[in-house]
C-alpha cells in the first residue's frame, strides 16, 4: 500500500457537503458586492441639479461624487460637477474635468458650452474665444454665442471686432438687450472727456426764522480719463448762503497703482474764503479684496482763514474710510467720519453713513439710498466751518437716481431730508431742511 503524506487532508463527502453549505451562505454577499449600491442614478442627478440651482453647492457636489463612484462615465454628472466647481471658483479642476469629457466625446455641446463658461468666469478670454470659434462653426448665427465672443473680444482689448459682432447680433435679433448695452458701453468707454453742471439746494420749510433763505450750491466741471492719473475732474463751485456768495476751485484724480488698488486725490482753493475753506485736501487709498469686497482709508484737511465777513480761523482734520461689498446687482458701503478741530472749544464729531445701491442696465444706471447722521466731508458744504459738528442730527436720508439719456448724455436727480434734534446741545438754528439735487453730463 502507498504511504499517505501526513500533510494531505483527506477529501470526504462530509467535507464536500460543508464546503457547499458555506458557499451557499456566502454567495448572496459576494453577489451583492458586484451590484451597484445606487438604484436610481438619474434621480440623484436631477436632485443634485436642483440643489446646485438653489446654490446648495456642497450638497450637490456630494451627490455628484456618490454617483461618479458607481458610474464614473456618467457624462451629465461630470459636466454638472464641473459647473458646480466653477461656481465655487475651482476653475482648474472644473477645466480638467470638461477637457477629459471633450476628449472622449468631441461633439458634446454641453461640455463645450460649460468649458466656455469656465474660461469666461476664470477671465481667460483668449482661451474662451478658441472654444467659442469651435461652437460657432456649427452655429454661426447663434446670438448668445456671438454675444459671448463679443464680450470676450472687448475684454481682450479688441473693441473694433467686438463692435462688428454686436452689430451682427442686432441684425439677427434687433431686440437683443445685452448686445445693445454692451455696444453702448464700448462706445461710451471710447469717450474720454465729459462736461457737466449740477445743483444742490437746502430748503428750510419748517424753520421758525421767516427770513431764512434757501442755501444754493451750483457747480460746473470738466473731466478726462488719463492713463497716468486715471479720471481727472476740474470743478468750479459757487455757493450762496446768508446773503453771501463764494467760489471754490477743486480738482479730483483717481490714479491706479495696480489692478485693484487706486487712490482718491483732492485739492481745493477759495480766494474769497466766505463759504468755503481757503484750502482743502483729500487723500484715500482703495483696495479691492476677494469675494467682491473693497476697503479704503484716508483723510480730508480743511483750512479756514477769516476774511471780511467770516472771521473764523481754524483747521479741520477728517479721518474717514469705507467698507464696501458688491453683491450681484447691488452695492453696499459703510463710511464713518471722525472730525477734529484745531479750535479747542469745538467738540469732536463722529458721523456715519450707509450707502445702498441697485444697478440696472449698466453701471451708469442705478438707484441709491444714503442714510446716516452727522456731517459728511464729502456730501455737505461747510459754511465757514462753524457748523461742522452736526451732533444734533438724528438722521438724514438721500435718494438718488442716475440714468443715461443716450450714449453721450447722463442725468441724475436726488431728494433728501435732514432731521435735527431740537433738544440737542447745539441744535441747528434754521430747522430741518429738505434738500434736492440734479445734474446733467455730456461725454465726448
Amino acid at each position: 500500500m502507498k504511504k499517505q503524506n501526513r500533510y494531505t487532508i483527506p477529501f470526504s463527502p462530509f467535507i464536500a457537503s460543508g464546503l457547499l453549505v458555506l458557499l451557499f451562505l456566502l454567495s448572496p454577499g459576494l453577489l451583492a458586492a458586484d451590484q451597484p449600491v445606487i438604484d436610481d442614478p438619474d434621480g440623484m442627478f436631477f436632485r443634485a441639479r436642483e440643489l446646485a440651482f438653489d446654490e446648495q453647492y456642497e450638497e450637490a457636489l456630494e451627490l455628484c461624487n456618490q454617483i461618479l463612484d458607481e458610474y464614473p462615465e456618467y457624462t451629465d454628472v461630470r459636466i454638472l460637477k464641473a459647473r458646480i466647481l466653477g461656481w465655487q471658483a475651482e476653475f482648474v479642476e472644473a477645466n480638467n474635468i470638461l477637457r477629459e469629457v471633450l476628449q472622449a466625446e468631441p461633439s458634446n455641446e454641453e461640455a463645450l458650452f460649460a468649458l466656455i463658461d469656465i474660461q469666461m468666469w476664470y477671465g481667460d478670454y483668449e482661451e474662451a474665444i478658441k472654444f467659442l470659434d469651435i461652437a460657432l462653426a456649427d452655429r454661426p448665427n447663434d446670438p448668445h454665442l456671438l454675444y459671448r465672443k463679443a464680450f470676450a473680444l472687448k475684454e481682450t482689448g479688441d473693441e473694433l471686432a467686438a463692435v462688428v459682432l454686436l452689430n451682427q447680433i442686432l441684425d439677427i435679433e434687433p431686440t437683443y438687450t445685452d448686445a445693445k448695452d454692451l455696444l453702448d458701453s464700448i462706445e461710451s468707454g471710447r469717450l474720454l472727456n465729459h462736461v457737466g453742471v449740477g445743483y444742490r439746494g437746502h430748503y428750510f420749510l419748517e424753520s421758525n426764522d421767516e427770513d431764512i433763505e434757501p442755501w444754493h450750491l451750483f457747480y460746473a466741471e470738466m473731466g478726462r480719463r488719463t492713463r497716468t492719473l486715471g479720471p481727472v475732474i476740474a470743478r468750479v463751485n459757487h455757493a450762496r448762503r446768508h446773503d453771501m456768495s463764494s467760489f471754490q476751485f477743486e480738482i479730483d484724480a483717481y490714479p491706479t497703482v495696480r489692478e485693484g488698488t487706486y487712490f482718491y486725490l483732492n485739492a481745493g482753493y477759495s480766494h474769497d474764503r466766505d463759504l468755503f475753506p481757503i484750502t482743502r485736501f483729500g487723500f484715500e487709498l482703495f483696495q479691492a479684496l476677494p469675494a467682491s469686497w473693497e476697503v479704503s482709508g484716508g483723510f480730508r484737511i480743511m483750512n479756514f482763514d477769516g476774511f471780511e465777513s467770516n472771521q473764523i480761523t481754524k483747521d479741520l482734520l477728517v479721518i474717514t474710510g469705507s467698507l464696501s461689498k458688491y453683491y450681484k446687482a447691488y452695492y453696499f458701503s459703510f463710511r464713518p467720519y471722525f472730525t477734529f478741530s484745531s479750535d479747542a472749544s469745538d467738540a469732536h464729531s463722529q458721523s456715519y453713513f450707509l450707502t445702498m445701491r441697485r444697478y440696472f442696465t449698466s453701471t451708469d444706471h442705478h438707484l441709491s439710498l444714503i442714510v446716516g447722521r452727522g456731517f459728511s466731508a464729502d456730501f455737505d458744504n461747510i459754511v465757514g466751518g462753524e457748523i461742522y459738528d452736526l451732533s444734533g442730527t438724528l438722521i438724514e436720508g438721500l435718494l438718488q437716481y442716475q440714468q443715461k439719456l443716450s450714449t453721450r448724455f447722463l442725468i441724475k436727480a436726488g431728494v433728501g431730508y435732514k432731521l435735527y434734534d431740537e433738544d440737542a446741545d447745539t441744535p441747528a438754528p434754521w430747522g430741518s431742511p429738505l434738500f434736492v439735487e440734479g445734474g446733467l453730463m455730456y461725454r465726448f
